[in-house]
């Protein structure tokens, strides 16, 4: 048995893929035969035949292959973090098993590493995909890279590869794996994008439907949350609720001057209630935007306490 150290962990999530799943681990080991290489299979679920396939190929394969198996499926981020958690190799590379990523492609993302990449994603420059499919994904790219402000043009291809290193630093939950160079940019990391090969699926169907994109407009609000305003929530909170009580008090300037100097009674207007309704929930906007603000100054000042006694404590 090769004891070597494991130099390329390969991630990849399973939904239904038992006919892609042999001419990918053929392909993986045709184009990495210079490394040592571990697949990590996670079966998120599957209801097809890959969980039998899988135990195959781990029984036959040349190179190393574990498999996690979930009970049901949970969806792809969940599949991609407990891989992530399992690898042994300083260089890690997530692909899909559908085979229109191709392996062929995977010397390059590690060359990209080893030039000193943190993260290499691929890009679809020519994706093999229906049209009803390309269209809305290039918009939803479009307005990713603008309101993220990383120029990249394809965040959701599944081909990526990481230094190891790196990924302590990366949670993924929901549907969060489609932003990871986002994640990944705003904690100062560096990433690369380079064109990838794309081919049309051959056998079974998309996973995904129309919907995704709504629940990816939802999750990039999170992550432009988490990795913009997590640290200064005052900036975030404080900006509305200052706002909010600025649009009250001009309403009820305009009710005061326009109406109530002429005589005209305001206490029974409409706009009235308005102009005090939004002031009141400004307030309560800024008072929470406050809240947040003590909560991350006590953790900040609890890592640093942490980190004083460690050091104090290696003083002899």
């Amino acid at each position: 048995m090769d004891h070597r150290e494991i130099e390329i962990s390969i991630v990849v999530p399973v939904f239904n893929e038992s006919q892609t799943l042999p001419k990918l681990v053929e392909g993986i080991e045709k184009s990495l035969d210079r490394y040592r290489v571990e697949i990590i299979f996670i079966d998120d679920g599957s209801t097809d035949d890959s969980p039998n396939v899988l135990e195959h190929l781990q029984n036959n394969s040349t190179i190393k292959i574990d498999v996690i198996t979930f009970r049901k499926n949970f969806g792809k981020s969940m599949a991609l973090s407990a891989g992530l958690k399992e690898v042994e190799g300083k260089i890690v590379i997530t692909m899909d098993a559908d085979l229109q990523n191709d392996p062929k492609d995977l010397p390059a993302f590690i060359q990209e590493i080893h030039d000193g990449a943190d993260l290499v994603t691929g890009w679809r420059a020519n994706r093999d995909d229906p049209f009803e499919k390309r269209i809305p994904s290039k918009f939803y790219n479009w307005v990713t890279s603008k309101i993220s402000g990383l120029p990249i043009h394809d965040f959701n291809c599944g081909l990526k590869a990481y230094r190891k290193e790196m990924l302590e630093e990366l949670y993924l939950y929901g549907e969060m794996h489609r932003f990871i160079p986002v994640l990944v940019h705003k904690k100062g990391f560096t990433v690369k994008e380079i064109s990838v090969l794309h081919h049309p699926r051959e056998h079974g169907v998309s996973k995904y439907g129309f919907e995704r994109y709504l629940r990816g407009a939802l999750d990039l609000i999170t992550v432009m949350f988490l990795t913009t305003y997590f640290v200064r929530p005052m900036h975030l909170f404080g900006g509305i609720g200052l706002s909010t009580i600025m649009t009250g008090i001009l309403i009820f300037i305009y009710l005061f001057f326009g109406r109530w100097l002429q005589g005209i009674s305001i206490g029974s207007s409409p706009l009235f209630t308005i102009s005090f309704f939004a002031m009141g929930i400004g307030a309560q906007i800024v008072i929470f935007g406050f809240l947040a603000e003590m909560i991350v100054y006590w953790q900040q000042s609890l890592q640093v306490q942490t980190t004083v006694k460690k050091k104090s404590n290696s003083i002899p």
